[in-house]
């Protein structure tokens, strides 16, 4: 990286330059075996670091610490890419963009894509059927049909290939919604949040009751898991833990669960103990989050504050109080789901082996019960918008996600079937989760990374093929480089994770101490690589060497080769330079974070046109159709002229993201400004339109009772917009005078010094005033003495806008006096006239008239004035030049945030707290729903179903005894489970591992 300047340097926070540090060496290093392994014809070197199983490290094997750099080095790129997508892309960030109609096209599409990849999970259920005799009673015997089925693995109820499935169209569609701002489905997104959050209590509780593991391994290679890539993108990025709220929803519910297990876990496969345990919890829950006793924030207080951040606006406590209430019983009820999961599956099993009415009719009864509540839920809570639904969504969430699970497992066809296209998507949803923010999305997941300006569906597709490709090469990472930092061995796991929490504060050390220095620079970031890469390359040869380390891959002849001895050297340095110089490049060239507009952004603010727009295309006619009921339409392009105002598009490197200010932005822009207008009706026209652009939708309504040439005096929200007529250059020489005579902040009544004046005229001169050459020199001084006065405002601090008359339309003017006066050529002149003294220098910012006004010039009415719609590209230039007008919005006094325990709802905490304990004590996962079978068939209360289902779940699972009168010894599965759904069997792939319950014992990696 040597030569290159700091300009990057200006841009990266702190932990980003430690972070390139840390992992330019670890690349240096990376390359540099990577040369001398080919070099030395160390093919094992290669083949070790290719193996997709990973092996725990052994710091004494240059094979196992490649494999370990070479992974690093893998992961530093991704979050690279991520780095450049977020802080300098190639183009500007782009607006998001709401269209129903390809929302709905996109799920429609995935869902009929992933049919066709409908595949049967075991193919042997249906020839060869397993039974086991039904011990329940005598009068059920005399019922039943035929034999129950006995529990597979592959068929049973979310099983996990059908838990997968559910993963992955809910973060279709979750992404989705984050890609297009689909707003108007935000409660159906917040339902699919609830139902990976319940997957946390269920996958977490079921790994917990059947592997019994609560050792210190297990924790951390959950921790890892859930944490690992929000540490480094925090790092990466520059961004806060909260941002990524999801990760630490599932940390924080992945701990409840744990607690709760972790107590007196030797009697946990006993019939009460657990379900006391867990009614103890349900009863934590609801004086925690329902009872507004305070207790939320006496309990995380040494972890959460009011400062406002990034990712929590009203500081971390409320942004945490907010998340977590939004779904505090979600996780619970799954654990209740979970705990009772072993009756209903029996509950269908055994159903399904009643005489087909008996068969039928249970479940229409249960069904239609839970399509009665599902109908209230849809007609109810579900209709409500945004704001009021957050307040009911930890209360009546279940409803649809315990629909869903009966009906998606109704049939033994339907839990012996998934669509592995969808599997696949809900493989990796929590690396999709997170990188959604930087390279799908980004700024925080606010706007749309944009790879092929102009073209957004060419765009969407190829960014989307990046980002999945990148996402599920994390997800293997992750679990690669868990699987040799924290194997089953509690001593091992503590001295990695001390060396890498080591490495990474001394790197952020170092990177804070050149800062101090001011010596951070991209320059100082190459050196620091290229050094401690060397060393590390060294290190690393000399010590497997003295420890007897592994080259026996290496071809001999070639070991003592000169080329051998240096050329990694080189390899490592062109590596680290190369990957410096493309940062730098970007840094220059790229485009940048959204942010305020610079001040040399105002050469281009008035390059723009008029671009036409067809009404009629399908996306209007659809949108008019469902919002308003129209069939068809007729203003359309090449009939009625339709136009919107546009900027060109300018090279990205001057960071000129010009764009259409929303009232909203524009209101935080303005908040707390007063605004003056100054000048005659063309003035006053632009005084209107942007009225409007700020939200008054009645500025410049016609009135014929209202007078034209008076001041205007209007507050918008907490924003000061006046308009002082001013028809002649004397009058606006006289009003600039008047305006810089008040005082800087309001005192006794009077008005206070404007933040910004807008001034403009000169027709009404060229009309009335210059008709002789003393009145033209009268003129012109006047224009002098303004430039002067505008001057002196800015240096008071005061920016000064000049509006450049607009263009007249010659042929419409009603009066031969102005056709004679101010017809575009004479206004031509007197255009040139006025910029000769000075006046548009004199500004700090001038809107061209013209510029926004020539090609629309047949559609000026009078000759003068415009429709208003012509004037909103004069007003979205001005809105657009605030950013370096008004650099420093005004901040108020910081507002209290919002407080804490204003969502508890008591009333329906203990509704909440009512099903838990008929779920608990009633044992049905389904909330007390599953009883409506019982009224034909008794003995499928679910109270009667304990004992044989649990018995054939611990027989399965050399659990137990469910009466605790043994205790037998279980093996102790690896970590993947809470994640991938599976327990680790020795060698076997993901694939290969056998969900019962555990399927979804990896629900943890969701997302929100």
């Amino acid at each position: 990286m040597a030569g290159i300047n700091d300009g990057a340097a200006a841009v990266a926070p702190l932990t980003t330059m430690a972070s390139a540090m840390m992992f330019g060496t670890i690349v240096f290093a990376t390359a540099a075996m990577a040369t001398r392994g080919y070099l030395t014809a160390d093919h094992l070197l290669f083949k070790t670091a290719a193996n997709p199983r990973s092996s725990p490290l052994d710091i004494r094997s240059l094979n196992s610490m490649y494999t370990l750099l070479y992974h690093s080095s893998v992961m530093g790129l991704i979050l690279f890419y991520a780095y450049i997508c977020e802080y300098h892309p190639p183009y500007a960030h782009s607006d998001k963009n709401y269209d129903a109609d390809m929302f709905f096209f996109c799920t429609a599409l995935l869902f009929v894509v992933s049919a066709y990849t409908w595949r049967k999970h075991d193919h042997s259920v249906d020839s060869a059927p397993k039974s086991i005799p039904d011990g329940s009673n005598e009068a059920a015997a005399a019922t039943t049909a035929k034999s129950i089925v006995e529990p597979n693995d592959k068929t049973e109820i979310l099983n996990r290939d059908q838990t997968e499935e559910w993963k992955g169209w809910m973060q279709f569609m979750f992404l989705l919604y984050h890609y297009y701002h689909a707003e108007p489905v935000y409660n159906s997104i917040r339902i699919m949040i609830t139902c990976y959050v319940w997957m946390t209590g269920f996958g977490n509780f079921s790994f917990f009751y059947l592997k019994g593991d609560f050792g210190v391994v297990r924790v951390l290679q959950m921790l890892w898991r859930l944490n690992f890539l929000v540490l480094f993108l925090c790092l990466t990025q520059g961004t806060t833990f909260i941002l990524y709220y999801i990760c630490l929803l599932h940390t924080y519910y992945f701990f409840m669960v744990y607690l709760t297990m972790r107590v007196g876990s030797s009697r946990n496969h006993t019939k009460w103990w657990v379900r006391i345990k867990m009614a103890i919890l349900a009863l934590m829950i609801f004086l925690i989050w329902d009872c507004d006793l305070g207790l939320f924030k006496y309990m995380h207080m040494p972890f959460f504050g009011d400062t406002p951040m990034m990712g929590a606006a009203a500081g971390s406590m409320w942004e945490w109080y907010f998340r977590s209430s939004l779904d505090h019983w979600s996780t619970f009820l799954g654990m209740i789901f979970a705990l009772n999961f072993p009756i209903c599956s029996l509950f269908y099993r055994k159903l399904e082996a009643q005489k087909p009415c008996i068969h039928y009719t249970g479940k229409a009864l249960v069904g239609i019960a839970l399509l009665v509540a599902f109908y209230f839920w849809v007609t109810g809570p579900f209709m409500q918008n945004k704001l009021d639904y957050n307040q009911t969504n930890a209360y009546y969430g279940f409803v649809p996600l315990i629909v869903y699970i009966y009906f998606r497992n109704l049939t033994p066809f339907l839990r012996n079937h998934s669509m592995d296209l969808l599997h696949q998507i809900g493989k990796s949803t929590l690396e999709t989760y997170l990188m959604q923010h930087h390279i799908w999305l980004t700024s925080n997941a606010k706007s749309l990374l944009t790879l092929v300006p102009g073209w957004p569906k060419i765009n969407f597709l190829l960014v989307s093929i990046i980002y999945v490709f990148m996402s599920r090469r994390l997800y293997s990472l992750t679990l690669f480089l868990r699987g040799m930092i924290l194997p089953d061995n509690k001593a091992t796991c503590y001295k990695n994770l001390f060396g890498m929490t080591s490495i990474i504060g001394s790197f952020v050390l170092l990177a804070a101490v050149l800062d101090h220095l001011d010596m951070l620079t991209l320059q100082a970031v190459g050196v620091v690589s290229v050094a401690f890469g060397y060393m590390l390359f060294e290190f690393l040869l000399s010590f497997t060497a003295r420890a007897g380390g592994t080259i026996e891959g290496a071809n001999p002849s070639r070991n003592n080769s000169g080329i051998a001895f240096t050329t990694p050297y080189l390899g490592g340095a062109i590596a680290v330079v190369f990957l410096g110089m493309l940062w730098n490049r970007m840094t220059y060239l790229g485009a940048t974070k959204i942010k305020p507009l610079p001040a040399t952004c105002s050469i281009y603010a008035n390059d723009g046109a008029w671009v036409p727009f067809n009404g009629c295309d399908e996306g209007s006619r659809g949108e008019a159709y469902r919002s308003l009921d129209i069939a068809a339409e007729t203003t359309c392009n090449g009939q009625n002229n339709v136009y919107l105002w546009g900027w060109h598009q300018h090279d990205t490197k001057y960071h000129c993201r010009f764009k259409q200010r929303d009232v909203k932005s524009l209101k935080n822009t303005l908040k707390g400004r007063t605004i003056y207008f100054a000048g005659d009706s063309m003035t006053r026209y632009m005084y209107h339109s942007f009225c409007r652009q700020l939200g008054d939708g009645t500025a410049g309504a016609y009135n014929a009772t209202q007078g034209k040439h008076e001041s205007i005096h209007k507050v918008i929200g907490d924003i000061t917009v006046d308009f002082l007529w001013a028809g002649y250059s004397s009058d606006l020489v006289g009003e600039a005078k008047r305006v810089m005579s008040l005082p800087a902040e309001a005192d006794s009544g009077k008005s206070k010094r404007p933040d910004l004046i807008v001034m403009g005229g000169g027709a009404w001169d060229r009309l009335w005033e210059y008709d002789s050459d003393d009145k033209k020199k009268q003129v012109m001084a006047s224009y002098q003495t303004l430039a002067t006065l505008m001057k002196d405002m800015q240096n008071m601090e005061l920016p000064v806008v000049w509006v450049t008359p607009t263009t007249v339309n010659t042929a419409a003017l009603l009066t031969e006096e102005k056709i004679k006066n101010i017809n575009e050529e004479e206004m031509a002149k007197f255009r040139v006239d006025q910029e000769g003294t000075g006046i548009t220098g004199a500004a700090s910012f001038v809107i061209d008239g013209p510029g926004f006004t020539k090609s629309r010039v047949s559609e000026s009415f009078d000759g003068v004035h415009y429709p208003h719609q012509v004037y909103s590209a004069g007003s979205q230039i001005l809105a657009n030049a605030m950013d370096w007008l008004l650099p420093d919005p005004l901040k108020g006094p910081p507002k209290s945030p919002p407080r804490v325990g204003s969502m508890s709802q008591v009333n329906m905490g203990l509704m909440i707290l009512f099903l838990a304990f008929f779920g608990l004590f009633g044992f049905d996962g389904f909330m007390g729903f599953s009883y409506f079978a019982a009224i034909f068939v008794p003995s499928m209360a679910p109270y009667r179903l304990y004992h044989d289902a649990f018995s054939s779940l611990h027989r399965r699972k050399n659990l137990p005894p469910i009466d605790g009168s043994a205790n037998i010894k279980r093996r102790t599965p690896s970590t993947d489970q809470v994640e991938m759904g599976a327990v680790d069997d020795g060698n076997k792939s993901e694939e290969e591992t056998s969900p019962l319950i555990e399927p979804e014992i990896g629900s943890n990696d969701k997302n929100s």
